[in-house]
């Protein structure tokens, strides 16, 4: 039942990817940003679910049950990254996009910057960091698939993969924006669904029984530093800033310019607080940090905490609805992989091969580039998150993160600031980069003394920022035409559209 159910889910969204193929306008800005005609109630769910995937379910109530609720406030600082990038640099990066006819944030920024180098620099660099943590969106679904019906990991993880490439070579991005609201419905009434009927089924007093549980039992895992004494207040200070930095994930920055006019950036940040933080992300807070401790306790092992949601509603639960959660896992993943397999090639067709070695290709050309490297780009991540055991909210927090962060001066700098040069933004991005990619591979004793043993997001973005800063002072101001182009044409833009 569990094969035949997923199949036909398989098929409803096969089905969906192959009518996005058909009444698609088959040109290069449709196939990357949707033809720019997103509106509000699409993109709440493309961007939370963009953000929401098997991590959600898996490893974020993985790290609580583990080590407490000082993780959290990754969650909250993430919450306040997203609505900063709606409300300061999302309507700006619309706006100059929609006026030049910019397909990528990367082709802004190199022409904001009027740097080829950099554009190859950026591309290369966020490729780096996004395509690993798309092989994990599978092996999470992989997880799930071998809690539940006991077969090797590898074929949930097929399966998943398959999924991908369909949606994203048939629908690209205006289908994979659609097709979140289908996969969130879904996973949302996974989520919910069994966390109530479990509270109601092995907890007769509900969630007040567990927290007094735990208080009596294990008061540790209801207060900082948690249970394993790890998370200091300096590391939840850390943890927070970590998240502010969402506003640079490249697969959440690139949906700003997919926004069908500038009223979307009134409301969605609001979305995203209500919504988004005080409702959705309560559902996997409460299971790893109150119901799952007391109805599993003793787990030690990273990997086992990462399936602990799972494995209790494979004991729980009726076996149908333990394949519907799973099929909600499944659109989790489906529907945060397919967008970063979107961003991802589109900074391979529009940045790297058209932007640096074929600059006179067609959108037929850059179309047909973007669908075939997702196939290069699918296998090249499964492969790295094989090769990679690292638990998935911590490659996500210490690796991919910080990566994503190193474009941020230059991103903000590019969209806020005239006085920011191309030698500030190379030199900064840069630097970050090296010095992130040091930092992490020199750990003796598994310390990390070139990064002085803080969060790699933090010594690293304050290199690069400071060095962003000092070079753009010490070089020439952009010409008047680039300041004129990127500040106060867009001011007018945005201006004429209130």
């Amino acid at each position: 039942m569990a094969l035949i159910t997923l199949a036909v889910f398989g098929l409803i969204i096969i089905g969906l990817a192959a009518y996005g193929y058909k009444v698609s306008a088959k040109t290069a800005e449709d196939y990357m940003l949707g033809g720019r005609t997103i509106g509000v109630v699409v993109m709440f769910f493309f961007v939370l679910f963009a953000v929401s995937s098997s991590w959600t379910f898996y490893a974020f109530p993985g790290v609580l049950y583990l080590h407490g609720p000082g993780y959290v406030f990754f969650i909250w600082g993430s919450v306040v990254g997203f609505a900063g990038l709606y409300m300061f640099l999302g309507p700006r990066l619309w706006a100059i996009s929609r006026i030049n006819g910019y397909l990528s944030p990367i082709e802004v920024l190199s022409e904001r910057y009027e740097s080829k180098a950099l554009r190859l620099l950026l591309s290369v660099s966020i490729l780096a960091f996004i395509i690993p943590y798309i092989g994990i969106q599978p092996l999470g679904v992989g997880a799930g698939f071998e809690a539940l019906t006991g077969m090797p990991a590898i074929w949930g993880a097929l399966y998943t993969a398959v999924l991908l490439v369909v949606i994203v070579v048939l629908g690209g991005m205006r289908i994979v924006a659609w097709v979140n609201i289908f996969l969130g419905s879904v996973y949302v009434l996974a989520l919910l669904g069994s966390l109530v009927w479990i509270v109601g089924a092995r907890l007769p007093g509900g969630l007040p029984e567990a927290a007094s549980w735990l208080a009596a039992n294990s008061p540790e895992r209801l207060t900082i530093p948690g249970p394993l004494g790890e998370y200091t207040r300096v590391l939840v200070g850390g943890t927070f800033v970590v998240g502010l930095i969402a506003f640079s994930w490249p697969h959440i920055t690139i949906s700003a310019m997919t926004a069908r006019d500038k009223g979307l950036f009134k409301w969605f940040p609001l979305l995203i607080f209500v919504f988004g933080g005080l409702f959705f992300y309560i559902i996997p807070f409460v299971w790893g940090s109150l119901v799952a401790p007391v109805l599993k306790p003793g787990i030690t092992s990273v990997f086992e905490a990462d399936r602990v949601v799972q494995t209790i509603i494979t004991e729980s639960l009726p076996a149908w609805f333990g394949i519907f959660v799973v099929m909600g896992v499944v659109a989790a993943a489906v529907s945060t992989a397919a967008v970063q397999l979107m961003t991802s090639s589109v900074i391979v067709a529009r940045d790297l091969v058209q932007g640096i070695f074929k600059p006179d290709a067609t959108d037929k050309q850059i179309t047909a580039w973007a669908r075939w490297s997702v196939l290069v780009i699918i296998i090249a991540s499964i492969g790295f998150s094989i090769w990679n055991t690292q638990a998935i909210a911590l490659y996500l927090t210490d690796v991919s993160i910080p990566g994503f962060a190193q474009w941020a001066p230059a991103l903000v700098g590019g969209l806020l600031w005239k006085r920011g040069t191309r030698q500030g933004a190379l030199a900064g991005t840069l630097i970050g980069v090296v010095y992130l990619v040091l930092g992490l591979l020199i750990t003796p004793g598994g310390e990390r003394p070139l990064l002085f043993n803080l969060h790699p997001v933090v010594p690293t973005l304050f290199v690069n920022t400071i060095v962003y800063i000092v070079v753009s002072k010490l070089t020439p101001a952009p010409s008047e035409e680039i300041q004129e182009q990127f500040f106060n044409e867009v001011d007018d833009f945005l201006r004429s559209e209130s």
